[in-house]
């Protein structure tokens, strides 16, 4: 076939309704809209893919210019850089018109098979488009993340959902743990379980501890073939009355008597506590017991060297990791000696997502009361970030470089900045959840805000340039009469040195490409990346801030012994570490 140009086109119209299901479900979320207005038959198509996956989010979402990521959720469209209350309002405006078109087209109500719904969003509204589904949306399986104890009644009795969910979400007592759990939410929840607990329950999220729970509220009379668990450890006051007399002579004990060891796949434990208390490091220890484990998540935990060590010789299998270990102020890096156990014993891993820096230091980090700038590439690209950024806009005096307050590192480690104001957004897993920012903030108003803490910074300091001596900026007109020495910094800098802090862990990407031959994303140190083939050679790339991003990995498979002090110096010594522990 050939158009009036003469091009020929594709006809598409001649594949089967499954191939074009198929190349419609590579297409992102604006595309399948676009490709529905192609015929009826697009139309018909693209809307089951279009209402098949739904994740209701309060808050911005950042997409990839590099790489279409979680292209299988269909998302509501809000603006960056709006508070909370903004953009938490633009979300239920949207959720209210999502509402109305399932209530209006009968095809995008049964296409609906999997809803996400965020915390944050109107209670009356999570209730109305739940009540839509659980009664007639007739494809529905799962729903996620539901967190109103209000919502079970409306699950239990569902037309559909009383038959066809395969999810149970355990919803809490109240939003926030230490509250006053109400009178009534015991005995809803047992008239809950009654009615949802069956063989054919497949995920699970619990707010309890799984042995009391089936030792005094519900009686298992078998184990539960779960395949994805969530566990939220997290005090709650309940009624002790309901936790003296057990439901069975012969007691629970241990996970394994309750979960199926052969069929747990996914385990995702978030913790609301700062301590890990005895019960649940002995739930750590339980878990040793579930070698099939293919996905953990271990989120807002403490560190225990010893009961974490000992879990992860027991889970070869893993193929997908993420750990985000509890700190006082910031996220805190993994133990060396933690990591060493997973690059020794998880050789399958496809996913990993944690922060570490046993190899190579901060870029800026602080020795007692001093900033100390630590190079570790010499690349072009980096010489011009520590000379003509960092080294002119951050430490251009010499007492730029002491440590006096809090203001300092606001306005100075501009890495730490990045972490501290979510410049990166947060996503349960990249690849396959949307990314979604967790603060009011984008590129504009990051170089915004650091302008402006260099300027608290400096006129504290007495830095400020007379007004004879100012430059004035155009284009910056709200920096452009408050006289700093330097430049202001622009979102090409802050680019740059996003950058060169991947250039800077160049040793540690080393060590995970040869650790992790099935690698396909890590998430090190809060910096998501996804791992391509140039030239036979398997190298990372950078999934946000691209932009003319280039590689210091190059060759890096082919330097098997580099001379002292080289790059290739702190990956031999990861490998000799591996074989003596």
């Amino acid at each position: 076939m050939m158009d009036v140009a003469g091009y020929c086109l594709f006809p598409l119209e001649k594949l089967p309704d499954e191939l074009i299901l198929e190349v419609f479900s590579h297409l992102a979320q604006p595309d399948r809209l676009t490709v529905s207005l192609l015929s009826h038959r697009c139309c018909e198509i693209a809307t089951k893919l279009v209402y098949r996956r739904i994740y209701l989010n309060d808050s911005n979402v950042v997409r990839s210019s590099y790489m279409n990521l979680a292209i299988n959720w269909t998302l509501l469209n809000i603006p960056s850089s709006l508070n909370e209350d903004e953009s938490r309002k633009i979300a239920n405006a949207k959720l209210r018109k999502l509402i109305y078109a399932l209530e209006m087209n009968q095809r995008a109500l049964e296409s609906v098979e999997w809803i996400r719904i965020n915390w944050d969003l109107d209670p009356a509204l999570q209730k109305t488009v739940l009540a839509i589904l659980c009664s007639r949306g007739t494809s529905l399986q799962r729903l996620e993340n539901i967190t109103d104890p209000s919502c079970n009644d409306i699950i239990a009795g569902g037309a559909v959902s009383s038959r066809k969910v395969i999810s149970l979400d355990m919803a809490p007592p109240n939003s926030l743990p230490e509250i006053a759990v109400p009178s009534d939410y015991i005995p809803n929840l047992q008239r809950y379980l009654r009615s949802r607990i069956s063989t054919s329950l497949s995920h699970m999220t619990l707010f309890i501890d799984p042995i009391k729970l089936f030792n005094y509220l519900y009686p298992l009379t078998h184990k539960l073939q779960i395949i994805d668990l969530k566990l939220h450890w997290r005090r709650e006051f309940y009624d002790p009355a309901y936790f003296t007399r057990r439901l069975k002579t012969r007691p629970i004990e241990k996970l394994s008597e309750v979960f199926e060891v052969r069929t747990l796949k996914t385990l995702t434990i978030i913790s609301w506590n700062e301590t890990l208390v005895s019960r649940e490091i002995q739930m750590i220890k339980d878990f040793k017991e579930f070698v099939y484990l293919e996905d953990l998540s271990l989120i807002s935990i403490k560190q225990n060297f010893d009961v974490l060590v000992t879990l992860f010789y027991n889970l070869p299998r893993l193929k997908r990791l993420k750990m985000d270990f509890l700190e006082d102020f910031m996220p805190e890096t993994k133990n060396t000696e933690i990591f060493l156990t997973i690059l020794l014993v998880c050789k399958k891993l496809q996913f990993i997502d944690m922060r570490f820096e046993g190899l190579d230091p901060q870029m800026i980090a602080i020795h007692e009361t001093k900033f100390e700038l630590h190079q570790k590439c010499y690349c072009d690209a980096c010489i011009h970030v520590f000379e003509d950024i960092l080294k002119k806009k951050f430490f251009l005096f010499p007492e730029d470089q002491y440590l006096t307050d809090i203001h300092d590192i606001a306005a100075k480690d501009i890495f730490k900045m990045m972490r501290y104001l979510s410049l990166l957004p947060y996503s349960k897993a990249c690849d396959c959840y949307p990314s979604v920012r967790t603060q009011p903030m984008n590129l504009d108003e990051f170089v915004s805000r650091m302008n402006k803490n260099l300027l608290f910074y400096r006129q504290s300091r007495g830095q400020l340039l007379s007004p004879e001596h100012q430059v004035h900026d155009p284009q910056n007109s709200e920096f452009s009469t408050l006289g700093l020495p330097h430049a202001l910094l622009t979102k090409q800098d802050v680019i740059e040195c996003y950058h060169a802090l991947i250039h800077h862990y160049r040793a540690t990407y080393v060590a995970f490409l040869r650790g992790f031959p099935h690698l396909r994303f890590l998430m090190l140190n809060d910096i998501p990346t996804i791992v391509v083939e140039e030239e036979k050679e398997r190298i990372f790339q950078p999934i946000f801030y691209h932009e003319n991003y280039k590689t210091n990995l190059t060759c890096w498979s082919q330097i098997e012994k580099k001379p002292k002090g080289s790059h290739g110096e702190a990956t031999d010594s990861v490998n000799r570490k591996v074989s003596v522990f």
